[in-house]
């Protein structure tokens, strides 16, 4: 007001004030750094999901399965990385770890579909038909138009020798998602086995196209091209999947057996014992193209 004096404050008032409004600006910046910081760590752990998504479907499991534990360690309720965690482990031949996955994500969300199709998968490498089938059952009954678990139980009647129920299953998935690379891989599999090379041969030229960067694709159209007696393509094919996977071992396993078939022992033996460093539990399969291949190379 017109007439009052304005009074000072003395150096010590004036001091205790700056240092109050340093340490509120302090407490502010300190908050929003770490706001921040976890928004940036979030998204980062968001990002590394995402990679794990692509090394799976680049069929790169040891690595989906790296960016998928990393991610649960910072979202241990994720049921998304449970399941893609679970499915990565089937691939990886650590099924009873898998269950486990698949279980927890059920436990986190028991209407989900995928869980339920992921855990079925898992019960179907242990070769327990009955759970395999409630899993699947129950993934189809919350999910009519799961296309996974359609795939599944067809692979499952075509093991018990109904190919009918199992074509016809696989014919509904194609025309509930057509662009779903396991439904044109399967089929044309159970239509190998069933003498229709020709049919066969289209559903894998669809999965390539499909899946261009699917290793599992390429070995079995590689296999086709082997039955077919087109050795020049089948060969093309397991060196693509190889390029794509070069640890893996079932390419370089096929691409040792086709070159036997050829009569090209030393490329036999070559990609065979190759094969069988990188996974030696495929020997029971393996061993016998291999023992005769040094027997004839010998006997030359």
């Amino acid at each position: 007001m017109a007439g009052q004096s304005v009074k000072l404050l003395n150096p010590k008032q004036h001091k205790k004030i700056i240092k109050y409004h340093m340490m509120i600006h302090k407490r502010v910046f300190v908050l929003l750094y770490l706001f921040c910081g976890l928004s940036v760590f979030a998204q980062d752990y968001e990002i590394m999901f995402t990679q794990g998504e692509q090394y799976f479907q680049e069929g790169r499991f040891g690595d989906a399965y790296f960016n998928y534990s990393k991610y649960l360690e910072n979202n241990p309720d994720s049921v998304k990385a449970y399941i893609s965690r679970g499915n990565t482990l089937i691939f990886l031949k650590k099924v009873k770890e898998a269950i486990y996955d698949f279980d927890k994500a059920i436990s986190l969300d028991p209407k989900n579909y995928r869980a339920y199709s992921g855990r079925g998968t898992a019960y179907t490498y242990m070769q327990n038909s009955e759970e395999a089938l409630k899993n699947f059952n129950k993934a189809l009954e919350l999910n009519p138009k799961d296309v996974v678990s359609m795939n599944s139980l067809a692979v499952i009647y075509y093991g018990a020798g109904n190919t009918a129920k199992a074509i016809e299953l696989l014919n509904k998935a194609v025309k509930t998602q057509p662009d779903n690379v396991d439904t044109y891989k399967n089929r044309g599999s159970i239509l190998l086995f069933s003498g229709d090379t020709t049919g066969a041969l289209n559903d894998l030229n669809t999965a390539v196209e499909l899946g261009p960067n699917r290793v599992d694709v390429y070995n079995t159209r590689g296999a086709i091209y082997k039955e077919m007696g087109k050795f020049d393509e089948a060969i093309l094919d397991y060196n693509k999947a190889i390029e794509l996977d070069p640890y893996g071992a079932e390419a370089y396993c096929r691409l040792g057996i086709a070159y036997f078939q050829m009569n090209d022992l030393d490329n036999a033996i070559l990609f065979m014992e190759k094969g069988l460093r990188n996974d030696p539990s495929m020997e029971a399969q393996v061993k016998p193209y291999l023992d005769e291949a040094k027997e004839k190379k010998k006997n030359k």
